[in-house]
């Protein structure tokens, strides 16, 4: 599936994931495939155990180049499993970032999209888990600013399958949409 994203907006939604408050276009955000906890502090449950140890493939991993005058960015991945029926994104490192956190969006009281820290998220072996601009993606804090065509290495650490080490590739547009977009 092909997305196409206007760099205006996803400035935009960048920007409001490092104040917390300002708004993002509700045309413009979309949830990952269903994929997203309920934010309301509820703890996920226990994952089924089928006694085969996971094994996660990790794919299209990017991240954008800092916006001017920023040093927070977002950064986006797929991740599947290979072997295994269930797994859970505990959290993520990415190297010389002071923080990372997973977010996604949710609607506020006068109906625009906002984004939030999200809770860990479930893998299953039904469908990917995908991180992409609008929807789930994790925020990249006190970072040196990196530029288009850097690669920075970090860790995604799953519940069972443990640190699955990832190579983000900086760029200014996903790794699957035509660059003059």
């Amino acid at each position: 599936m092909k997305m196409h994203f206007l760099l205006p907006a996803i400035g935009l939604a960048v920007t409001a994931c490092g104040g917390g408050s300002d708004p993002v276009e509700p045309e413009a955000a979309h949830q990952a495939d269903g994929a997203m906890h309920a934010m309301d502090g509820a703890q996920p449950g226990a994952l089924p155990d089928d006694g085969v140890m996971p094994v996660v493939d990790i794919g299209l991993a990017w991240m954008r180049p800092h916006p001017q005058g920023r040093d927070v960015t977002a950064a986006y991945f797929s991740a599947s499993l290979s072997q295994g029926h269930a797994d859970r994104l505990l959290s993520a490192r990415i190297d010389g970032a002071t923080r990372v956190e997973m977010h996604g969006h949710i609607m506020d009281d006068q109906g625009m999209m906002r984004m939030r820290p999200v809770p860990p998220q479930d893998l299953n072996d039904t469908g990917a888990l995908i991180f992409r601009p609008a929807g789930l993606h994790l925020m990249v804090h006190g970072l040196a600013a990196v530029a288009e065509g850097d690669r920075v290495g970090g860790v995604l650490v799953f519940e069972r399958s443990g640190e699955v080490p990832v190579v983000f590739q900086v760029r200014n547009t996903p790794p699957d949409a035509p660059a003059d977009e």
